[in-house]
């Protein structure tokens, strides 16, 4: 990777992250690219910070049930800001270092282009300041609605209906949710519970995220998978492979959430590609459903982003050549 790029894209993160004097903690792992920390230390030093230290986890063999190591959660605990630069190997934001994290009232930034191939290319390189203003008015619109209709070419005609704020997700850590995903750039909402009407037809990506436990990914769709909605609830898959695959993933939940449409989400990021992995869900012109869990979106501010819906998984299903109405109204993200 060209370094010019790699620098770019950790200055991204920290210019838009790093106040001035605080202290900044990089938890990294051994299996982690050393090039990514050595970036993100030099660019947070060069963004004023106090201080920047960087903790490297030995990496274990066996995942399953992880807890980070005590002087871990401790330095988090005392950091003003983290950054979680593990590799993707490692828990994702729902886990004993986030709980412990936002318990003492700091901030986090949780890298999604963990891998090396990735972390300087695509959506990392958004202007910080530019993606922040498209999303911010983006997830305004949508707060102030009351209904939300996507469509697209694909047959996708989907409407949901408003009943708390839209969550700005730009890759910046804010100080009602604490939490930062980088790369990022997507209008999040929870929806009303039991709104969702109509048809939505993913035909690019799936992630499925488990919340105890693991289970079978999804990853690019080889097929698209139209999903039937009534009520709130998904009454039909149907498709090829890709929606046997979906109902693998849903059959490990063994709860009925999970059939429940959880969030909507508009993406926003004109850098982002069509990748196999969560970059994938910030393309502008693209929105993405989730089904199952909700009520831990908002990390920190749950309790104003969040939902209802308590569920053991949260599968994210990403739509290309979205339009978007609000309240009848066409609007450009």
């Amino acid at each position: 990777m060209p370094q010019h790029e790699l620098r770019r894209a950790a200055w991204n993160l920290a210019s838009d992250n790093v106040r001035a004097g605080e202290e900044v903690l990089i938890v990294t792992s051994s299996d982690q690219y050393p090039e990514i920390v050595e970036a993100l230390v030099s660019a947070c030093d060069a963004a004023g910070a106090g201080a920047v230290t960087a903790a490297m986890i030995a990496a274990p063999a066996v995942m399953r049930d992880y807890r980070h190591p005590p002087a871990v959660i401790a330095g988090v605990e005392r950091a003003d800001l983290t950054i979680v630069a593990t590799s993707l190997r490692f828990p994702r934001a729902y886990d004993d270092l986030s709980e412990a994290l936002f318990a003492a009232g700091k901030r986090q930034v949780l890298i999604n282009n963990a891998p090396l191939a990735d972390f300087g290319r695509g959506a990392s390189l958004a202007d910080p300041a530019e993606l922040r203003e498209r999303t911010t008015a983006l997830a305004r619109a949508v707060s102030q609605g009351a209904r939300v209709r996507v469509t697209a070419p694909n047959g996708t005609d989907l409407t949901v209906g408003i009943c708390r704020p839209s969550l700005p997700l730009t890759g910046h850590a804010e100080d009602d949710t604490g939490f930062g995903s980088f790369p990022s750039g997507e209008a999040m909402t929870s929806p009303a519970e039991g709104t969702a009407e109509g048809v939505f037809i993913a035909d690019s990506f799936g992630q499925a995220v488990y919340l105890n436990g693991g289970g079978p990914p999804l990853g690019l769709l080889e097929d698209p998978i139209r999903l039937e909605f009534v009520k709130g609830r998904c009454i039909r898959i149907s498709g090829g492979s890709a929606a046997k695959r979906l109902e693998a993933v849903l059959a490990q939940a063994k709860d009925d959430n999970a059939w429940m449409l959880a969030e909507l989400g508009l993406g926003t990021n004109p850098f982002a590609r069509e990748i196999g992995h969560v970059e994938n869900k910030f393309r502008l012109g693209t929105a993405h459903i989730a089904l199952g869990d909700n009520h831990l979106i908002g990390w920190r501010g749950a309790h104003i982003y969040g939902g209802t819906l308590v569920s053991d998984v949260h599968v994210d299903l990403v739509a290309n050549g979205i339009a978007i109405e609000i309240d009848g109204k066409p609007v450009q993200p």
